[in-house]
């Protein structure tokens, strides 16, 4: 009996034993859980703070008049104006120049091309930063060029009774122009807008037609492969009635945005092109910005006075942000996951998961306001200087 006392013993030891050990998993445990969650709420709040000052960490003098206009391209900055083009980082250093001599320069990017044409004129250059530009001069007066990320440029001319858009590879040995596709104004309506793909293999382009008191906008697609030449590259279109269509862009190589009076539609696949999804607004449009992967828009908000509601949508139709803003701005554009506002001397900026990030005057003023690599550095431009800044927070007084 004694022996069989002194083996209970033991085995009650080895149990208080796990036990501890089973406690002390749980309380380490706890305290692990515990310190991931203040952890990740204080981590949510400081990258979700808002600024409301800056630092200048560069300025270099803009040395050109106010008719010089910058753009925003690849993290750095374009630069164009009537006699010539430059692409240069906020700190002013060069990447790459061109010179030209134009009465109505008119830019378009994608990838690494740049287009430049001269909307008074017969000229446009392709640049692609490796080597001096490409230069390209139409038989009719241009009206307007856009170019893909092949470097395949579809330049809009204009005759007597028609739109012609001119399909050029500017690289080519022999002949650049590669197709013509001719608009009759009369019977097919005058050019609204167009884009090409980024691949180069296709074309949207809206139309509008009047006859009497009717008027009818529409879009016609155009594709260059094997299927478009089976179809004499037209392959599809729709109307949007008597609703003004105010641009087109391709959001990538597939889907194209259309904008109009009432909202836009997004059409996918260019083969055979078809409606992706639709939204329409009863609220008046004031903004509309878009980039490769969102689209946001602001209406007007009449209940509400001075304040306007803010939405964003994937490019695949779900709605991804709805806000009220009250911002007095000139501009806004979209970058990535970020919408920024700016106005003569204000800007705001207002992450895609609707938390503000920027609410800032600037004293000097602003022309306009880039992001760069950096979430907190961004490119400013004012009438004077180009400058770098560094969001900051300043205290109340």
């Amino acid at each position: 009996m004694a022996e069989l006392f002194h083996m209970g013993d033991v085995f009650s030891s080895e149990t208080s034993d796990k036990k501890k050990t089973r406690l002390m998993f749980f309380i380490v445990a706890l305290v692990l859980i515990v310190g991931i969650g203040i952890l990740m709420t204080v981590s949510y709040f400081y990258n979700n703070r808002c600024f409301n000052s800056y630092r200048v960490e560069n300025s270099i003098a803009r040395g050109d008049s106010n008719s010089a206009v910058y753009r925003y391209f690849q993290g750095d900055l374009l630069k164009y104006s009537r006699n010539g083009i430059s692409a240069m980082t906020n700190t002013g250093k060069t990447l790459w120049n061109g010179g030209y001599e134009m009465k109505q320069p008119q830019l378009d990017t994608c990838g690494e091309y740049v287009v430049v044409a001269d909307a008074a004129g017969k000229q446009l250059y392709v640049y692609n930063g490796k080597d001096e530009g490409t230069e390209i001069e139409t038989a009719l007066p241009l009206k307007r060029a856009k170019v893909s990320a092949q470097g395949i440029v579809a330049a809009l001319v204009q005759d007597s009774d028609s739109n012609i858009l001119n399909l050029y590879n500017p690289y080519s040995s022999t002949d650049s122009l590669l197709i013509e596709i001719p608009t009759n104004v009369d019977e097919e309506g005058y050019t609204l807008d167009y884009d090409i793909s980024p691949d180069g293999n296709s074309i949207a382009a809206a139309y509008v037609t009047v006859s009497g008191i009717t008027v009818e906008n529409k879009v016609s697609f155009y594709n260059f492969t094997a299927v478009g030449q089976d179809k004499n590259t037209l392959v599809g279109g729709k109307s949007f009635g008597d609703k003004m269509i105010s641009g087109i862009e391709f959001l990538d190589e597939d889907d194209v945005a259309v904008f109009h009076e009432k909202g836009f539609s997004v059409f996918t696949k260019m083969k055979q092109p078809e409606v992706l999804f639709e939204k329409e607004f009863e609220e008046s449009i004031r903004s509309i910005a878009f980039d490769e992967s969102h689209i946001a828009v602001v209406t007007e908000n009449p209940a509400e006075g001075e304040k306007q509601i803010l939405r964003v949508y994937s490019k695949r139709g779900r709605e991804v942000l709805k806000r009220e803003i009250a911002y007095e701005y000139a501009d806004m554009k979209i970058y990535g996951d970020e919408i920024i506002f700016s106005g003569s001397h204000h800007c705001n900026i207002v992450r895609i998961n609707g938390n503000d990030k920027l609410e800032c005057e600037f004293e000097n003023g602003v022309d306009a306001i880039f992001p760069t690599g950096n979430g907190s550095i961004y490119t400013m431009i004012d009438a004077e200087s180009i400058l770098k800044i560094k969001l900051a927070m300043k205290r109340a007084d």
